[in-house]
């Protein structure tokens, strides 16, 4: 269960050229950290087989884990091809240090090679839409008990400037919303501010402080810090208008935000959920049910859950997918449909028809609120474009949010005026 669950949190949180082989790579790498050998073997080579045999195999990665300690999670995937073989580099997080993890696959999706090196750092690419001259960039904090780390990207020049808040989907994210090698935000953040946007970012509570916070309501979890970001932009005389950007769950939550604070000037929706979270959720693991060979009974029973919780049949306090089901009842209250048609201020709402989390019935359910709202044929829901059925996968390879996103979200800016 607890395997599985590495691979689901990317439902509550949640590119390149997705290769042919890319999914056997994943699922050789999965039966090895479950300790599945067995099976790992019958998706080898024959030449790997008698080099590479069960036993020998199992003592490999117990000398790996003896060393380095338990696998933890999938950091980053690249792609090579060597010859006829299809080359992965699997940046993994152990226990204690980072590995890479390089699975060739033959011609035929047979496993013909498994080899380990100490992982390199990665480092941030700037979009070729950011210009670092453009903007200067400073630490700041958010919050009083529970303060946290953020960064403000100021635009160079007099002013004032336009503001924009960026709010975090579910789970403990950082300022720059990672996931894998990915930074969504920051991407946002930079070429928003490359363009005469202040952008203000910060890394989530759960993030800073979640072995400290006990029955997390979404108070704690997000209104009190986005209206201390909020009252901190107001104080700047360099700021005009305030906007807040929301991604994923932090749009659902952004209709209401705005409707209860008079200091917002319009709100952006990107992947916003306009359905429960147990629907949403259930629609995921469906998907998510094929990329799996193994462990369907799993998502099935957590489906069944999700079902229990829809039809109000599970005590408050039983946890489904890391979250206590009062944590889906609570968030009921603030589905953006109910606030959406209350608000006076305007509404941008994005979505990636790529997206497998929050797909483009949920861009249908809210667009209906608003006179400005684009679906993006290519992107998923990072915003970074790809190719082929959407994948869990495709989050660990490097990518930017796309251009037309960014000059999408300038060019409404604007049409708001200064």
């Amino acid at each position: 269960m607890k395997k599985i669950l590495i691979f689901l949190f990317i439902i509550l949180s949640i590119i390149g050229i997705s290769q042919k082989y890319q999914n056997e790579a994943i699922e050789y790498l999965k039966h090895l950290y479950s300790y599945e050998f067995s099976t790992a073997i019958k998706m080898s080579t024959s030449l790997m087989k008698s080099q590479l045999p069960e036993k020998k195999l199992k003592q490999t990665w117990e000398t790996i884990e003896n060393a380095y300690g338990k696998f933890q999670n999938i950091e980053k995937i690249d792609y090579t091809k060597n010859g006829e073989y299809e080359v992965y580099i699997i940046t993994s997080k152990f226990e204690k240090i980072n590995l890479s993890i390089i699975i060739s696959v033959d011609r035929n999706g047979k496993i013909a090679g498994l080899f380990f090196n100490q992982a390199q750092k990665f480092e941030y690419t700037v979009p070729e839409y950011a210009d670092l001259k453009k903007f200067n960039e400073k630490d700041i904090i958010i919050g009083k008990k529970w303060k946290l780390e953020g960064k403000l990207t100021i635009p160079k020049g007099k002013g004032p400037f336009p503001a924009i808040i960026l709010l975090h989907g579910s789970g403990p994210s950082d300022m720059d919303e990672s996931i894998g090698p990915n930074k969504p935000f920051k991407d946002l953040a930079y070429g928003l501010s490359s363009n005469g946007i202040v952008v203000l970012r910060y890394d989530k509570r759960t993030k800073t402080y979640g072995n400290k916070l006990n029955d997390i309501s979404l108070k704690e979890e997000y209104f009190e810090d986005v209206n201390f970001a909020i009252d901190y932009l107001s104080n700047l005389d360099f700021v005009d208008k305030i906007y807040i950007l929301g991604h994923s769950l932090g749009g659902y939550l952004t209709p209401y935000i705005a409707l209860n604070n008079d200091k917002i000037s319009g709100i952006i929706l990107m992947a916003a959920p306009g359905r429960n979270l147990e629907d949403l959720t259930i629609e995921q693991l469906e998907y998510l049910k094929k990329f799996e060979n193994n462990n369907i009974e799993v998502y099935n029973n957590i489906i069944e859950k999700l079902k229990k919780i829809k039809n109000d049949e599970l005590n408050d306090s039983e946890i489904v997918l890391g979250a206590p089901v009062k944590y889906y009842m609570e968030l009921r209250n603030y589905n953006p449909a109910k606030y959406l048609p209350k608000l006076n201020t305007p509404v941008f709402i994005l979505q990636g028809k790529r997206d497998y989390q929050v797909t483009k019935k949920d861009f249908e359910i809210l667009s209906k609120y608003s006179k400005y709202s684009k679906l993006y044929d290519n992107l998923n829901h990072l915003f970074i474009s790809g190719k082929g059925d959407p994948n869990p996968y495709e989050y660990y390879v490097e990518g930017h949010v796309e251009k037309d996103v960014i000059f999408d979200i300038i060019n409404w800016i604007n049409e708001r005026g200064n």
